[in-house]
This record gives structure tokens, C-alpha cells and sequence, in this order.
């Protein structure tokens, strides 16, 4: 497996979230929150005696940010139900790692200058070489 093809797996597992603009390739480029944005990265890979890999390591890192505690933390729920231990098609399973909980974020809503509310939830997995 290719990290494209792991990639689409995962990916296919994102619940339809109506409000939010999701964001697939790590970076939002919208004009103001709220929005999801998802990036799977590849951490390491683990090699045999003969030093050929075997396994890739992958995070799957999710920020969500919003206006408001409570949307963000709604949408997290849902995220999390959604991906805690799925199983994508030929990776492991979906191991819940980090949630940041919910903090200000650097973004400012530009009508009250108040700051954006972010979470940050992420995912281990492995998928065969």
C-alpha cells in the first residue's frame, strides 16, 4: 500500500459534517472558520533484519476551529464516534491519540476581534508496505 491509497481510506471514513468546510490536504484556505482541517502524515516505518520496511506509520491529525466551545466540541464528538477504532480498508485500526481540548486560537473573528475557539484530535495507524 501507497500513502495515496492509505490516504483515500482514511479519508473515506470522514463523517458528512453540514456547517463545517472540511479541508483535506492540511491547510484551509477559506476566508473565515468554521472549518475542519485533516492532514495524514507519515511518521516512520519499521524495518525487518535485512533493513527493508515492512510497516509506515501515519498520524491522522484533525483541527477543528469554530467560533464557539460548544460547536467545536459537537463537531469533535462526532468526529471521534465516527474514527475511534475504524478500520480503513488495509490499514490498522484508528488509535485515538491526542485531544488538545478546546483553547483560544491565535485567529481572531474579524466583527469582535474575539479570538476563534481550536481543537486538535489525533489518530495513530500503520498500513503495510
Amino acid at each position: 500500500m501507497n500513502y495515496l491509497e492509505a490516504r483515500t481510506a482514511v479519508l473515506a471514513l470522514l463523517p458528512e459534517m453540514h456547517g463545517w468546510a472540511v479541508y483535506e490536504d492540511g491547510m484551509a484556505d477559506g476566508a473565515h472558520p468554521p472549518w475542519i482541517v485533516v492532514s495524514l502524515r507519515q511518521t516512520g516505518r519499521d524495518l525487518n533484519e535485512a533493513v527493508h520496511a515492512t510497516l509506515r506509520h501515519a498520524v491522522l491529525d484533525i483541527r477543528v476551529v469554530g467560533v464557539n466551545e460548544t460547536s467545536v466540541n459537537i463537531a469533535c464528538e462526532r468526529l471521534q464516534d465516527a474514527l475511534d477504532g475504524a478500520m480503513p480498508e488495509g490499514l490498522s485500526a484508528l488509535v485515538p491519540d491526542i485531544d488538545s481540548g478546546t483553547y483560544a486560537a491565535e485567529l481572531q473573528q474579524p466583527e469582535s476581534s474575539r479570538p476563534y475557539v481550536m481543537r486538535v484530535l489525533t489518530w495513530r495507524t500503520g498500513y503495510p508496505i
